[in-house]
């Protein structure tokens, strides 16, 4: 009964939201010159519990509010509703699900995501411009709007098969998406991705050693487990204030959750790493270019001698060197000095990457321990 009077008894509700706007809603489905949004909030207590897609239709065409959910559930296979007699009865978007039984469904319609009102069902038609709203629950806790979205993102939008290059060795693949917050003259997101290879798990302090390790435009700085500084080609971030770079664990674009510092992500196989700089979730990247800077005369200008080695390496060289690194292949710092002469004796047998750091160049030769 009280399902039913909840509709009954139109429930207007106008909350102050922050901002968010047709224009931050970044998946859309279907094509014409309409568009209704669809914001669904799963009210689980999580922070990325309130979802917003766009739907474009044509002028003329009749479609009714069940018609905005079968559209996105076409469209991205991590989403799934049911419905009955006008009435929603289950909602799935990734890792969250809700289904009606100790509490239902409630559904709203606005102008904005933040003039929502209660409205009465999902038969209802559709209108150009129009914000519609799903929201998990009508006694526990009390029939309410739902909240600010984030926007959706496609689980198809990019996946490990578009990877080209893939830096490190190993049977296990994960990706590393590096999101700088900006967009570029097209309007494309400033956001690229890294393909690693690794034995094992790999932490992510480790993925980005190794990605440092082997690409010479990469550079980053962490202190208490967080990304202070991290710069690609001519992208930078350096955290300050509110301006930090942000965490993510994932296993496609869609489904990132959020994570409080470096040494709280493992990453197995096919499990993805995402740094954002700002609010922005990491968004749909390009490849990003791995090939070292350095010319094959910069790099002929360094020795290493004995490889393979037992005890000690030699590094000969004109320059002058700033600091030495030693990664393992599955990216982690085994050795930092500033000697040409490196007692190798502690490494297990096996390959490892030497990065050289001079006032002109940075390179990354492998060695052997033997």
């Amino acid at each position: 009964m009280q399902k039913i009077l909840s509709f009954i008894f139109t429930f207007v509700v106008t909350l102050s939201f922050a901002q968010f706007t047709a224009n931050d809603v970044k998946f859309f489905v279907g094509s014409g010159t309409q568009t209704a949004y669809v914001v669904v909030d799963f009210k689980d207590g999580t922070d990325d519990r309130s979802y917003a897609w766009g739907v474009r239709f044509n002028v003329g065409e009749s479609l009714t509010i069940n018609n905005l959910l079968q559209r996105i559930q076409t469209a991205e296979p991590q989403f799934t509703y049911q419905q009955s007699g006008g009435f929603l009865n289950t909602v799935g978007f990734n890792d969250h699900y809700r289904t009606s039984g100790s509490d239902w469904w409630s559904t709203w319609s606005g102008n904005s995501a933040s003039t929502f009102s209660g409205n009465g069902g999902i038969g209802g038609s559709v209108q150009d411009g129009r914000w519609y709203g799903f929201s998990y629950g009508f006694s526990n806790p009390s029939m309410q709007a739902p909240a600010t979205p984030i926007p959706a993102y496609s689980s198809l939008w990019y996946n490990s098969n578009q990877m080209t290059n893939w830096i490190g060795t190993g049977s296990n693949k994960s990706l590393v998406v590096v999101d700088f917050g900006t967009d570029n003259t097209n309007g494309a997101a400033n956001s690229f991705v890294f393909g690693i290879q690794y034995n094992g798990t790999i932490t992510a302090e480790q993925a980005l050693q190794l990605i440092d390790a082997q690409t010479s435009t990469f550079n980053y700085t962490s202190a208490a487990n967080q990304v202070s500084t991290l710069s690609l080609n001519s992208y930078s971030g350096t955290a300050s204030g509110t301006n930090t770079w942000k965490l993510y664990k994932g296993t496609n674009v869609s489904n990132w959750k959020t994570n409080a510092d470096l040494s709280t992500i493992t990453l197995g196989n096919n499990e993805w790493f995402g740094l954002s700089f700002g609010t922005r979730r990491p968004f749909t990247p390009t490849e990003a270019n791995i090939t070292l800077s350095v010319s094959d005369a910069t790099k002929q200008s360094f020795k290493i001698y004995p490889n393979p080695a037992s005890d000690f390496i030699v590094i000969e060289t004109q320059e002058s060197v700033k600091d030495v690194n030693i990664f393992s292949v599955s990216g982690q710092k085994v050795i930092n000095t500033q000697n040409k002469k490196i007692n190798i004796q502690s490494l297990q047998s096996g390959v490892y990457f030497v990065q050289i750091k001079t006032d002109t160049s940075t390179t990354t030769h492998k060695i052997i321990k033997k």
